[in-house]
């Protein structure tokens, strides 16, 4: 009697839909929750690092490629969450419509904008987030 094979779990552009989509659904996530609760989206990063690490070994990609679409996938959660809220912070001290404003900010200004906005914690909380999402993956059972 043969052992059963366990399925394939996908191929890169699996991997990388995963990642992309995981992240920027994460990113938007913090970001308005954060925008509701009148807090800086940094102080969700860590949540976050634990929810999008559990969700890639839901989907069963608890190698190291697991651990490196977490760490990526967060990766883009922390640039997409820091961006919207630049734009939302731009919008409401200049009185544009936050649709234009996302849609034309310049990535620089963002940037800028997100500077200004971190302390030790917030860039500690950004360093640490893609790796304790990618530890959540490879964590014993």
């Amino acid at each position: 009697m043969s052992t059963p094979t366990s399925p394939r779990r996908g191929g890169a552009f699996v991997v990388l839909a995963i990642t992309l989509l995981t992240g920027l659904a994460g990113g938007a996530l913090c970001c308005l929750l954060a925008l509701a609760m009148g807090q800086e989206p940094t102080w969700l990063m860590l949540p976050a690092a634990f929810a999008i690490g559990g969700f890639i070994r839901w989907q069963r990609f608890n190698s190291t490629r697991g651990a490196l679409a977490a760490a990526s996938a967060m990766l883009v959660c922390v640039v997409y969450a820091e961006y919207i809220y630049a734009a939302v912070r731009m919008a409401d001290m200049l009185g544009f419509p936050l649709r234009d404003t996302l849609f034309t900010v310049d990535w620089r200004l963002a940037l800028q904008i997100a500077r200004g906005n971190s302390g030790a914690w917030q860039i500690v909380a950004m360093i640490v987030s893609p790796l304790l999402a990618a530890a959540v993956v490879l964590r014993k059972r």
